[in-house]
């Protein structure tokens, strides 16, 4: 899994996964022992559970980064390569 940006304890990871509901554009957050899956087009939470503060700033990272995730999404399944994404601030 590729890790794509870490920023206030939280690491966000990518991989390309081909069964429901992982089949689209996500990344994975990590924090304090929580994951939790997030949808690249809406920022929902597609799988598991973080703390509601650590999940609104990976929602706000996402916002920021959508283009690049969606690149990255991209060139992680074709390719298998990816670029690391600057980090909340």
């Amino acid at each position: 899994m590729a890790t794509l940006s870490m920023f206030y304890g939280i690491i966000v990871k990518m991989n390309k996964e081909d069964r429901e509901p992982h089949h689209k554009p996500h990344v994975h957050g990590w924090h304090a022992g929580r994951q939790a899956s997030f949808d690249i087009e809406t920022g929902e939470v597609i799988a598991g559970s973080m703390d509601a503060d650590d999940e609104a700033m990976v929602r706000a990272w996402i916002k920021i980064h959508r283009e690049e995730l969606f690149a990255n999404w991209k060139l992680l399944s074709e390719e298998g390569t990816f670029f690391k994404v600057e980090p909340l601030r």
